[in-house]
């Protein structure tokens, strides 16, 4: 009875505290503590460090919006490391809208519909139309993790792509990337996929405003990979210069 008593008490005393305390602190304290309480209970992953990303498979679900237009679709994409993709969009009715092929400085970006196909360096992207942010593909794609899942800081580093970057980790994770050009991309919904941390959601940002969403699901990790699946079929196909590319 002596303990109930007391704990009666201090929450008496309690209440009477948060009475004199203005209203609207309350309103600016409250979702901070919230905030603070959710950070805490955020699950660290067990991951292996030894097991890094090095082939990916997955279905995509891609967004694309800039100043002056958007566009959204689906498809599949394949990545080898350390500078290998192969996106595919897909149309509402299932054909195939555009693929992209990325090979170290290399891009080609195919038509099926038009036979056509624009090929060049990724520094002959178009500045608008939405294409710069395929230059960031390749730094986006190295995120590997801290080898501790304890690392909770923001670093700066000269990350494998040479590109001088402002890194934060959380649980040992990269949640987001920076660059001085202004180039942002941020990494969530991680989960592992055979002992490797997988952000299942990319979202990139350059300094044009143009931003890429980009959703992975059913992921397929460290799978041999064809050698002709990072390779376009441009037979029949009319080639064009890169930098005449107007747009998506």
């Amino acid at each position: 009875m002596k303990q109930m008593k007391y704990m009666s008490l201090t929450f008496a005393g309690f209440k009477c505290i948060l009475a004199r305390i203005p209203i609207r602190f309350l309103t600016i304290i409250t979702p901070l503590l919230f905030i603070a309480a959710c950070g805490t209970l955020r699950p660290t992953l067990d991951y292996n460090p030894e097991a890094g990303l090095d082939t990916l498979s997955a279905a995509v679900s891609l967004s694309i919006s800039t100043a002056d237009r958007g566009m959204s679709g689906s498809g599949f994409m394949v990545y080898r490391r350390p500078d290998q993709l192969h996106l595919v969009m897909l149309s509402p009715f299932g054909t195939t809208m555009i693929e992209m092929f990325s090979h170290g400085e290399q891009i080609t970006l195919l038509y099926p519909g038009s036979s056509t196909a624009y090929v060049g360096r990724i520094d002959d992207l178009p500045e608008k139309g939405g294409l710069q942010g395929w230059r960031l593909m390749r730094w986006v794609m190295d995120a590997a993790p801290a080898s501790s899942n304890r690392l909770n800081d923001t670093i700066e580093r000269t990350g494998n792509q040479g590109i001088a970057e402002k890194v934060t980790f959380e649980n040992g994770l990269v949640t987001a990337k920076s660059t001085k050009n202004g180039d942002q991309v941020y990494y969530s919904r991680y989960t592992l996929v055979d002992g490797v941390p997988f952000a299942a959601e990319l979202d990139l940002r350059n300094a044009q405003d143009d931003r890429i969403r980009i959703v992975l699901d059913e992921p397929e990790i460290n799978t041999p990979l064809e050698e002709a699946a990072f390779q376009p079929h441009l037979e029949g196909i009319k080639i064009l210069p890169l930098s005449e590319l107007q747009g998506l």
